[in-house]
């Protein structure tokens, strides 16, 4: 993130940074809690700002009587804070931004989507809250409230430090003991008891039901299943009642799930995704080998032998190919027709491996051919992708029959080890360009 600037609101100064690259521009609507002083130094929201500023420009700042922005200023309610993000916006000088709202925040952004439509290129709510009821598809006379705000206040006016530790508790209750001190630390840092008792008293009465329908914003929403702040029912209301959104339950308890690792790398790779149409940027990526195989003259096999053999072996061959895998420490990624995509974690297995599933293939009276290549890859849901995985395609495309081909990356890795390898040219491979390929003999 740069230095710290601010914009005057009705005569308010509102703090705000900016990090990332150029675009898009993604506007953070923090909920009730935000320090950009000290959340950048906790490294799970520091690695998540980095990891965003790969592929857009992140624009954060604190609510007014928060964080770096104006202390002394009075908080205000949910609707009343629309002229603060605007004025962020303008001061950004971004026409039209991606807003992300946070928690409380996610309510905001809905509404700056409902008064802005032409500044809003996406809208991404995040453990939003509908309304102030615990469960929004309730009927109205009868639907229970989010907390019983009266105990709530009290508990905040008798003993703020409780309090914190409480609502920190709530929020990460899967975090170790030391973890809930450091959140109930971040809390009372981030703003006074008067300043927390006037935003939680914004979203008494808040009800966003009646507007969805209005939205005709691409709209993102990530809720995590066991949220005991907001509850995960919010998060599918709104999915449900706001046209043509997503949605994506996260598996976790945390309401702000940014310190565990699986939920992140979902919350990353589903904003990527939706913002850019792809996922390059954010994916966690990991060294595997990566294998390709595939039967040589499937189809003269299948109509020599029959249909019915002909499933009873191929059924053989791919349990075949899930044992010999697993036995090398590999997992098979995807069955791919008559052969499998697998990924190792050592380069050697992968090779060894290979030669183990040509000797199974042999003994069925099947050929197959295979091609191999190391390197970077990453996930999105089931699929294994990266230029590595494009690659060991395209040099099984090149075997044949009886071939195991790599690249010299490969041959490099498992140099001094008991391999031997013959020169087999170099290929034009298809989207990847010219590749010097070896033989495993």
């Amino acid at each position: 993130m740069t230095d710290t600037r601010y914009v005057k609101s009705g005569g308010v100064a509102i703090a705000y940074r900016i990090g990332g690259s150029e675009a898009p521009v993604l506007l953070f609507v923090p909920g009730a809690i935000s320090n950009m002083a000290l959340d950048e130094n906790l490294p799970a929201f520091a690695r998540l700002g980095e990891r965003l500023g790969r592929f857009c420009r992140v624009v954060r700042f604190d609510k007014r009587g928060t964080g770096l922005s104006d202390r002394g200023a009075e908080a205000l309610g949910i609707a009343d804070q629309v002229p603060d993000v605007e004025a962020v916006r303008a001061d950004v000088g971004a026409e039209r931004v991606a807003l992300l709202g946070l928690s409380q925040g996610a309510a905001v952004a809905v509404l700056y989507a409902l008064e802005h439509p032409e500044r809003v290129s996406h809208l991404i709510l995040f453990e939003g809250l509908v309304c102030d009821r615990r469960d929004p598809y309730a009927d109205p006379g009868r639907a229970e409230p989010l907390t019983d705000w009266d105990e709530f206040f009290g508990r905040l006016d008798d003993d703020f430090a409780d309090f914190s530790r409480r609502l920190a508790r709530t929020c990460f209750p899967d975090a170790p003991d030391e973890g809930g001190t450091e959140m109930a630390d971040f809390l009372r840092a981030t703003a006074s008891p008067a300043t927390f008792k006037a935003l939680f008293q914004g979203i008494v009465g808040l009800d966003l039901r009646p507007r969805l329908a209005e939205l005709r914003v691409p709209t993102l929403v990530l809720h995590a299943r066991g949220d005991r702040h907001h509850p995960a029912t919010h998060g599918r209301y709104f999915a449900e009642h706001i046209p043509g959104a997503r949605y994506v339950e996260l598996d976790s308890n945390s309401h702000i799930p940014f310190f565990e690792d699986e939920a992140t790398e979902r919350i990353l790779t589903a904003i990527e995704e939706f913002l850019t149409g792809s996922v390059v940027h954010t994916a966690a990526r990991r060294f595997a080998t990566v294998l390709f195989t595939d039967i040589v003259n499937s189809t003269a096999e299948q109509k020599r032998r029959g249909d019915t053999a002909w499933k009873s072996l191929l059924e053989a061959h791919h349990a075949d190919a899930q044992r010999v895998v697993a036995q090398f420490g590999g997992r098979v990624v995807e069955v791919l027709g008559d052969g499998v995509l697998a990924e190792f974690p050592v380069p050697g297995e992968a090779l060894r491996a290979t030669r183990q599933l040509g000797d199974a293939a042999r003994s069925q009276g099947l050929r197959i051919r295979a091609g191999l290549h190391a390197g970077e890859v990453y996930e999105v849901g089931e699929r294994l992708l990266g230029i590595c995985v494009n690659t060991a395609a395209r040099v099984a495309d090149r075997a044949g029959e009886d071939d195991i081909l790599t690249t010299e990356v490969l041959r490099g890795l498992v140099e001094g080890g008991d391999f031997r390898f013959e020169d087999a040219g170099e290929f034009d491979l298809k989207g990847i360009g010219p590749r010097r390929l070896v033989r495993l003999v």
